[in-house]
Formats: C-alpha cells, sequence, structure tokens
C-alpha cells in the first residue's frame, strides 16, 4: 500500500512542476482567505458592546435657552412659566392645566394658534365666556392699542385691531371681503396671525406689513 502511495504521489511530481506558479498562486489565495476569515472573527469578538444612543440624549445634550411667558386669564393656574427655546403655546397651556370651566373655548379656537412658537417675556390672556360676550377684552385691547399707537406708531400706520372698514380697504391687496374677515377675527396679539389665520396670502402680507401695526 505504500508503495502505491509513492507511486500515486510520483504520478504528481510532473504535475506540480508543469503548474507550479499556479499551484502557489492557488496556495496563497487559499491562506490570505482563511486569514481574513479567522481576523475578522477574532475583530467581532473585541468589539465592546455599545449601548445605542438614544434621541433623547442627543436633544438633552444641546444648551437651550431659557425663556419666561407671562399665561394670564382662563386657565387652571395662570401664572409665569419657565420654558426653553422651542416651545409653543400647546407646552405652555399643558403646563397650566388647561384651560379653565369659565374660558371661551370657541374664541380660543378661533383666534389661537396651538403650534405657536412663543418668544421670551411674551404675555398671552385667554378671556372668559362674559368677557367675550361682553366685548370687555376688545375694549381693553383697544384702549391699549390706541395708547401704543399714540406713542409709537407712524400717522401712516392702521391699526388692524381698531382700524375702520374704510382704513382696512385702503390697504394694497386689501377689498371689503378681507377688511371684514379682519374685523371678524378681532383682536390680534401680532400682525403675523393675518398669515397664520389665513386671512392674508404672503404676497399681500409682505405689501401692508409696514403700514399695519397693533
Amino acid at each position: 500500500m505504500i508503495n502505491n502511495m509513492r507511486g500515486f504521489i510520483s504520478s504528481l511530481s510532473p504535475l506540480f512542476s508543469k503548474y507550479k506558479i499556479e499551484v502557489f498562486l492557488l496556495s496563497m489565495a487559499l491562506f490570505i482567505f482563511v486569514f481574513s476569515v479567522l481576523f475578522f472573527f477574532l475583530s467581532i469578538e473585541r468589539i465592546p458592546n455599545e449601548e445605542p444612543i438614544s434621541q433623547e440624549q442627543i436633544f438633552t445634550s444641546i444648551p437651550q435657552e431659557k425663556y419666561f411667558v407671562d399665561l394670564e386669564g382662563s386657565v387652571e393656574r395662570p401664572d409665569v412659566y419657565e420654558i426653553t427655546s422651542g416651545a409653543r403655546l400647546k407646552d405652555v397651556l399643558i403646563a397650566s392645566g388647561g384651560l379653565s370651566v369659565d374660558a371661551d373655548r370657541i374664541y380660543f379656537a378661533r383666534n389661537f394658534n396651538l403650534a405657536r412658537l412663543l418668544k421670551d417675556q411674551e404675555k398671552i390672556y385667554i378671556p372668559s365666556i362674559s368677557e367675550t360676550e361682553n366685548n370687555v377684552l376688545a375694549a381693553t385691547q383697544t384702549i391699549q392699542s390706541q395708547t401704543n399707537s399714540s406713542l409709537a406708531q407712524p400717522a401712516n400706520t392702521i391699526n388692524i385691531n381698531t382700524g375702520s372698514m374704510d382704513e382696512l380697504d385702503s390697504l394694497a391687496g386689501i377689498g371689503a371681503i378681507t377688511a371684514q374677515k379682519i374685523i371678524q377675527n378681532r383682536p390680534f396679539q401680532t400682525i403675523q396671525e393675518l398669515l397664520d389665520k389665513k386671512i392674508v396670502n404672503k404676497g399681500v402680507f409682505e405689501n401692508i406689513k409696514n403700514r399695519i401695526a397693533i
């Protein structure tokens, strides 16, 4: 049997001699493949198990500026609330416990945007049903607007909370129908609400923003 093996090996010698370069290259390729596989599995074992970074950790690592907002009127807990930049009206309303029983919810839904971004030192007043029915809020707003107008507004500026139908109609792009919408949606806290409530489009707003005020 040993002689047979020797004979078999001897018969392969001419074949190895003829293709020795090919055999060498094939052997090297096989060696590199086996080494790469072993190195790959050993590397995986050395990698420590790291916990994934949550989205909450990412946001908490970013410093946020603190604001103060004065929320008054028909809410459960009227107070000055500390918020972070990016907070919206909905956030501070939740912090206050929500609207109180006497709040005019229809008026609130029509005139307040829960998604509105809040600013530092902002004051927000939520009227009650009795206040809107007796027009108390409008009267207060009118007095405040007239005071502010006399102190700061140019002579040709129109107050969208107190301006007459004819005055509003005189603005570029504002006709009788749009002027009526402005009057029906009073009072406004900012002129930006004309866009937020879709009373005017952006083009008209850009044309009149320097001629209107609160």
